[in-house]
């Protein structure tokens, strides 16, 4: 058989820690300063959200806002900008290479009148 040691003394939970009590409030001051908290921290919640998104009058200057643009957006504008220094100079070269060509050789065509037979009058008379 094993030997066994000294029995180990467990201490309850209770005594561990300390319950905490509940606090029941029951109708008078207490719920009222709870109500009353409650109303200001939606009050202040609507205030913000309408700051957010109140629009100036008529009347008073619009503040200045200094609008910078995304990284995404600045990257997006220099590419469409190469694109279309490179679309111009295709079609400048397209352009070259056109004159430069040469052209159709002019030949001394003959009026369509003098390659068919003349035609053939008809007199009523």
């Amino acid at each position: 058989m094993t030997k066994s040691g000294p029995p180990v003394v467990t201490l309850p939970l209770s005594t561990l820690k300390e319950k905490k009590r509940k606090v029941f409030y029951e109708h008078g001051k207490d719920s009222l300063d709870l109500a009353v908290s409650i109303g200001n921290s939606q009050e202040d919640k609507a205030l913000l959200k309408a700051g957010r998104h109140h629009q100036p009058q008529a009347g008073q200057p619009r503040p200045d806002r200094t609008h910078q643009k995304s990284r995404t957006k600045k990257k997006l504008e220099e590419v469409k900008a190469t694109i279309a220094i490179q679309r111009a100079r295709l079609k400048r070269e397209k352009v070259k290479m056109r004159k430069e060509r040469p052209g159709p050789a002019d030949h001394q065509k003959s009026s369509p009148a003098q390659d068919r037979a003349p035609r053939k009058r008809v007199s009523f008379a």
